[in-house]
């Protein structure tokens, strides 16, 4: 394992941040924010204060398994 390697894994774990969590759980819930975020994840991550790291991670948002989550959410 190099060092490179260890220092993903360790960023990996990283706890998020409230303002992150606030954004996936209120994209969750609404339509609106949900668009803009898969929309554009730069401008969201700016309007909650996120970390490069945390912008960096909501691009790699799957849009299906997202919005499978939502329905998952809906149907209870």
């Amino acid at each position: 394992m190099t060092l490179q390697d260890n220092k993903l894994e360790s960023d990996a774990r990283q706890v998020p941040s409230l303002q992150l969590t606030e954004l996936l759980c209120r994209a969750l819930l609404d339509q609106e924010l949900r668009e803009r975020l898969l929309a554009d994840p730069e401008a969201i991550g700016r309007e909650f204060d996120l970390a490069a790291a945390e912008v960096k991670a909501i691009k790699l948002l799957d849009r299906r398994k997202f919005e499978a989550a939502v329905a998952r959410l809906r149907s209870g």
